[in-house]
């Protein structure tokens, strides 16, 4: 198992913005687990998350919103840290569109899968504009082991813009989880597994908090907790 600090600077470099010819570091990740060996033993589990709008749009990791109080950007990182996972959330410049942000994402992905970390060791959790991005991301890469989390979106009618749109649909594990009474999502049709989508594996969770969009502007453990718990396979 490798240490944190060496982790974190391996996951570090591995995630960093895309560059033309930098090469994927060697380092542990890199490594196969002997024969009879857990590859959990050898690869951490890794996660990219992807903020919401106002982060991009205040350009701070604890804007504050009117309605929903702050959003805590470096809280949620770190609680994902303490259970466990490599985690990269940094803060998308604000010009940065939906479009261009999904093709970072691809790249940051390959360039795990590159560095021989399995496709089901790596997740990319979305919040809000973060969940759109993680759905085109998804829908680009079209690799059904990669593992997927988007809070506060419709997981129904992105599926179905997208196949209208680009004429696929995302693929991967897919953990939609969305709150009753944000108004942002109150009408979104219940998701239904669709047979003309084969490379994708979805749930959908409806919470009742009754923070409305806010619900994911902090680490609550109603939807933390089952984020975690995909991303780790236990659910």
């Amino acid at each position: 198992m490798i240490g944190a600090a060496a982790g974190l600077m391996f996951v570090a470099a591995l995630l960093a913005g895309p560059t033309a010819d930098r090469p994927v570091p060697a380092g542990p990740a890199a490594e196969r687990p002997a024969a009879g060996g857990s590859v959990d033993a050898v690869f951490p589990r890794y996660l990219i998350y992807l903020h919401g709008r106002i982060v991009q749009e205040q350009q701070s990791t604890r804007p504050k919103s009117a309605e929903y109080g702050y959003y805590e950007l470096d809280k949620i990182l770190q609680a994902f840290r303490d259970r466990g996972f490599m985690v990269t959330g940094d803060m998308r410049p604000r010009a940065a569109t939906v479009d261009e942000s999904a093709d970072q994402v691809v790249t940051q992905v390959r360039k795990l899968l590159a560095a021989r970390v399995p496709a089901d060791h790596v997740t990319v959790v979305g919040a809000s504009m973060g969940a759109s991005i993680a759905f085109l991301a998804s829908t680009r890469l079209q690799n059904p082991d990669v593992r997927f989390g988007v809070l506060g979106a419709c997981l129904s009618e992105n599926v179905r813009s997208l196949v209208d749109e680009h004429g696929i649909g995302p693929s991967g594990h897919l953990l939609a989880i969305r709150e009753a009474s944000d108004d942002l999502s109150d009408s979104c049709p219940a998701w239904k597994a669709d047979p003309k989508q084969p490379n994708l594996t979805a749930r959908e969770i409806v919470l009742n908090t009754g923070l409305r969009h806010g619900f994911l502007y902090r680490p609550l453990p109603e939807w933390l907790n089952p984020i975690a718990d995909w991303a780790d396979q236990k659910e």
